[in-house]
């Protein structure tokens, strides 16, 4: 088994039996299991809840949350099957633009009430004071937000643009 960015690859050693082959796998076919005795004790034990549907049912799945169905490849000794992934490159860059979304959203807050707490950013703009938190260490990091006076009774002050460095 091997998991990439993009994709996860299970490789099996050995071969299609029975005339399959990856393209009969997509379709209804008939199951024969290279060791039918084990297949009735793993059926029997509850392991498998049928023979010969795994397949068709793992394509269905994917299917049915937007996924594509699995690549089934043939090497010289092995088959492969191979799960697209979705994209985490995306997912990342979603991430990035909500969280751009908050930090504007918390210097707008402190723009006109600059005493606000952390906790009362979380309830107006629906976050975790704990996420709330992270976003004013990352802007004062930014030198987009500063702390003018102690931690209660201060206030802060939104820097209309991050300093420049030399």
């Amino acid at each position: 088994m091997a998991l990439y960015d993009d994709r996860l690859e299970i490789i099996s050693p050995g071969e299609l039996h029975f005339g399959l082959t990856p393209e009969k796998l997509y379709q209804p076919h008939e199951s024969k299991p290279w060791n039918p005795w084990i297949a009735k004790i793993f059926y029997r034990r509850g392991l498998i809840e049928t023979w010969g549907r795994g397949i068709l049912q793992i394509i269905k799945l994917m299917q049915d949350a937007g996924l594509s169905a699995p690549q089934i490849q043939l090497g010289p000794d092995t088959v492969s099957i191979i799960f697209a992934l979705p994209s985490v490159l995306t997912q990342e860059k979603s991430s990035e633009k909500s969280s751009e979304k908050s930090s504007e959203k918390i210097l707008e807050l402190l723009k006109l009430q600059p005493a606000l707490s952390a906790k009362a950013l979380a309830e107006k703009i629906n976050m975790t004071s704990r996420a709330v938190e992270k976003q004013i260490g990352l802007l004062k990091k930014s030198g987009k937000l500063r702390r003018i006076g102690p931690a209660k009774g201060g206030r802060w002050n939104v820097v209309s643009q991050a300093p420049h460095s030399n």
